[in-house]
C-alpha cells in the first residue's frame, strides 16, 4: 500500500525474494544493509544530559492538516499527513519499517515476531502488546482488520490491487490468541509478502466492532457485518471535532493518545501511560502538532525565537542556505536549532491522467508526447534553483534516496531525459505536430501511421494542457513555473491551478479514480507535492501504482507488458526482473517525473534531541527527549 506524499517544506515499496538465500536474494541484501548501517547522530543534544518530561511543538506540511483518524483508510484520505502525522500515533501497524537510514524491517517496534513461512503457510505470533482499555492485542484484532479488508477494499481501501491483498489470501484463521495463519495463493515472494502485504495491516481493538455507540456488531468473526461496520467507523473518522471525545478514538495502542484538537487543526497529544512498547527512560510528555498556510508562516515562526512557540519546524528550500560540496546541508540560518536533511524513500511525479473528459485523451496516451515533455522537465535546474542544491534527480519508478541494490544499473547512470527542448521539438514534429512557439501546437497530420499525430488525435487539437496542483510548496510552484515556460517555447500550453494538498487529493484520488471502472475523470496533470512515498508498501515493485486496475493507479495507466514485468517482480528474489521492469516502464512514462526534493529540511531546538529521522517519514516522538 502506499501513500499520497506530501511534504515539510521545501524541500510508496519494492517485492522481493525468499528468505533463507544465502547473500544473492534480496531479502539477504536487505538484512544486511539492515545489519551493516552506520548509525547516525541527528543532533548535538545528544551529547548533554537527558531531561524527562516537556513539551513539543511541531510544525504540520505546509497547508495540510490530518483529517482522517481510522487507519483503515479510503482513497480520498490515503496521505501521509494522516497516517505519519496521526494514525501511527495513535494505532501501531503490525510490522513497523524503518531503521536509521534505511526503510527496512524494525523488528523492536513491531507488534509482531517476524512471519514464518512454511510453503504457501503464513504464520505470525504477536507480542504482549496491550490496548490503553486493558484488552490485549491479539489475534482477533488482525482479523477484525482482514475480515474488513475481505469485505469493501475493493472499494473503500486506498492500497487496493486488483488481485493482491487480500485477492491473494485462499484463507486466515487464528490458531490461538497470539497466533494467526494465512493460506496464500500462488508462488509468492516472501519478502515482498511481508513488506508488501502484511506491512499494511494494522491490528483494531474489540471497542471498534459496531454499528453505532450502543450498537456491537461481529466484523472479527463475520465478514458479513464488516461493512456496516466499515461504515459507521468511516463517518466518524472524518469528523475531527468529534475525535477527542469519542471513546472509539480513545482506545490506542500506540505510545500516544489524542487530547486536543481545534478548529485550525491544532493537534495535542500527551504520552499513553499504558503504553506496552519499548520506551526510553527519559522522554517528552507532550507533543503538539501545529498547521501553517504555507512554509513562509512556519518560517516566521521559527525565527521567532526557540522553545515556544516551534521546537521541531523545518526550512523552506527557498531560504536555505546551499551545501558545500559533500556537506549533506549547509549553513543553518536558524540560531539555536539543529538542521538536517530528511529524504523521503518514494518517487516524485506528477500523474498524467489518461482517461481524461476531454478530447485530450489521445495526446497523453501517445508515448512520444509524454517523452517530449519529460525532456522540458529541467530537473537539474530546479535543483539548482528553488531546491538550493538539495534534492536529487529522479530516474524512474523505483526510488533514488536512499540508493537501493533495487534501482537498476541503467537507472543509476542518471536522467534519462535531461533538458533537451531540441529534441522534444523533433519528436512532436517527426510525429505531424505544427510546433507553433508564438501560438499553440496542433496536430496537422492525423491519422496511425509513421509521421502521423497517432491514434485518438484530430486535426487541429492543441497541445494544451491543464495542471492542478497543491499550493504553500514555493519550490514546486516555482518548479511548475519554470515548466509552464519550457513549454510555452515549443507552443505547449500549459495552465496551472493552484489548490488546497486536500482538495487535489479529492480531486484526483475522491470518486474518479478507480482504474477497474475506467472512469471519465476531468482532471489532466496533478501535482500535490512530490508523489508518492512507499509507505507502508515498502518493495517499490509497481503494482500499487502503475499495475492496470490497482486503487492508486488514479491516472488510469494501461500496459499489458508492464502488467507482466510487475507479475515477474512479485514471484521472483531475482533484482534483474526489477531491473527488467523498472527500465521498460521508465521509457514508457506512465507519469512525469519530477526531482526529488528533501522531504523537509528539518530545524529542531539544540535543547532537544529527536536522532535521525526515517526515509519512511514515520515519527517516534517517545523517542525525543530535552536535554540540559
Amino acid at each position: 500500500m502506499r501513500r499520497a506524499s506530501q511534504r515539510h517544506g521545501s524541500a510508496g515499496r519494492i517485492r522481493g525474494s525468499r528468505p533463507g538465500a544465502a547473500c544473492g536474494g534480496i531479502l539477504a541484501l536487505v538484512l544486511v544493509a539492515a545489519a551493516c548501517s552506520t548509525a547516525v547522530t541527528g543532533s548535538a543534544a545528544s551529547a548533554r544530559t537527558p531531561v524527562s518530561g516537556g513539551i513539543v511543538t511541531y510544525a504540520l506540511p505546509a497547508n495540510t492538516t490530518p483529517n482522517y483518524i481510522f487507519p483503515f483508510t479510503s482513497g480520498a484520505y490515503f496521505s501521509q499527513v494522516n497516517e505519519n502525522q496521526l494514525q501511527f500515533l495513535l494505532y501501531r501497524p503490525l510490522y513497523w519499517y524503518g531503521e536509521g537510514k534505511l526503510p527496512y524491517l524494525n523488528t523492536q517496534l513491531s507488534l509482531a515476531y517476524p512471519p514464518v513461512y512454511h510453503d504457501q503457510v503464513v504464520t505470525i505470533r504477536l507480542k504482549p502488546y496491550r490496548w490503553s482499555d486493558g484488552e490485549p492485542v491479539d489475534a482477533n484484532d488482525v482479523l477484525f482488520w482482514m475480515h474488513m479488508l475481505q469485505a469493501v477494499g475493493a472499494t473503500d481501501y486506498g492500497a487496493y490491487v486488483r488481485g493482491e491483498f487480500p485477492d491473494n489470501v485462499q484463507s486466515v484463521r487464528k490458531v490461538s490468541s497470539t497466533e494467526v495463519q494465512m493460506v496464500i495463493k500462488g508462488p509468492y515472494s516472501r519478502i515482498w509478502f511481508t513488506y508488501n502485504e502484511l506491512s499494511q495491516i494494522t491490528p483494531m481493538p474489540k471497542a471498534w466492532d459496531r454499528t453505532g455507540p450502543n450498537t456491537p456488531s461481529d466484523c472479527t468473526d463475520q465478514v458479513s457485518d464488516c461493512a456496516a461496520v466499515f461504515s459507521y467507523l468511516n463517518g466518524q473518522a472524518a469528523n475531527p471535532e468529534t475525535w477527542v471525545s469519542s471513546p472509539l478514538w480513545r482506545v490506542v495502542d500506540g505510545p500516544w493518545r489524542l487530547t486536543g484538537y481545534n478548529s485550525e487543526g491544532k493537534l495535542t497529544f500527551q504520552l499513553n501511560a499504558k503504553y506496552s512498547g519499548p520506551l526510553p527512560k527519559d522522554h517528552i510528555s507532550e507533543f503538539q502538532e501545529l498547521p501553517f498556510t504555507s512554509e513562509e508562516a512556519e518560517y516566521n515562526v521559527l525565527q521567532a525565537g526557540g522553545g515556544q512557540p516551534l521546537d521541531v519546524g523545518y526550512l523552506p528550500t527557498v531560504d536555505a542556505p546551499v551545501p558545500p560540496p559533500g556537506a549533506p546541508v549547509g549553513q543553518n540560518p536558524v540560531a539555536g536549532y539543529q538542521l538536517q536533511a530528511l529524504y523521503e524513500w518514494g518517487i516524485s511525479y506528477i500523474p498524467y491522467n489518461f482517461n481524461p473528459a476531454d478530447a485530450q485523451a489521445g495526446v497523453v496516451r501517445q508515448q512520444y508526447i509524454r517523452q517530449a515533455l519529460q525532456l522540458l522537465v529541467n530537473q537539474a535546474a530546479v535543483i539548482q534553483g528553488p531546491l538550493h542544491g538539495y534534492g536529487q534527480v529522479s530516474t524512474g519508478p523505483v526510488g533514488d534516496s536512499p540508493r537501493t541494490s533495487y534501482l537498476s544499473p541503467k537507472s543509476k547512470q542518471g536522467d534519462p531525459f535531461p533538458y533537451n527542448p531540441a529534441q522534444a521539438r523533433s519528436l512532436l514534429s517527426s510525429h505531424g505536430w505544427n510546433v507553433d512557439p508564438a501560438g499553440v501546437t496542433s496536430c496537422e497530420s492525423p491519422g496511425r501511421g509513421p509521421g502521423e499525430c497517432g491514434p485518438g488525435i484530430r486535426a487541429g487539437t492543441q497541445l494544451s494542457l491543464k495542471l492542478v496542483y497543491a499550493t504553500g510548496n514555493a519550490w514546486v510552484e516555482s518548479a511548475l513555473l519554470q515548466l509552464k515556460s519550457n513549454a510555452s517555447q515549443l507552443g505547449i500550453d500549459i495552465s496551472l491551478t493552484g489548490k488546497t494538498f486536500d482538495d487535489v487529493l479529492a480531486e484526483v484520488f475522491g470518486g474518479c479514480g478507480t482504474p477497474t471502472a475506467f472512469k471519465v475523470c476531468p482532471w489532466q496533470l496533478a501535482d500535490w507535492g512530490q508523489g508518492w512515498s512507499y509507505v507502508p508498501d515498502f518493495l517499490p515493485t509497481g503494482d500499487e501504482l502503475f499495475k492496470t486496475g490497482a486503487a492508486s493507479n488514479i491516472g488510469q495507466y494501461s500496459n499489458h507488458t508492464n502488467d507482466a514485468l510487475i507479475a515477474d517482480t512479485l514471484r521472483s528474489s531475482s533484482l534483474r526482473a526489477m531491473w527488467t521492469w523498472q527500465d521498460y516502464l521508465t521509457q514508457q512514462l506512465p507519469v512525469m517525473l519530477q526531482p526529488l526534493a528533501p522531504a523537509a529540511l528539518v530545524e529542531s531546538i539544540g535543547t532537544l534531541h529527536i536522532g535521525v529521522q526515517s526515509p519512511t517519514l514515520v515519527m517516534t516522538p517517545e523517542d525525543w527527549y530535552y536535554v540540559r
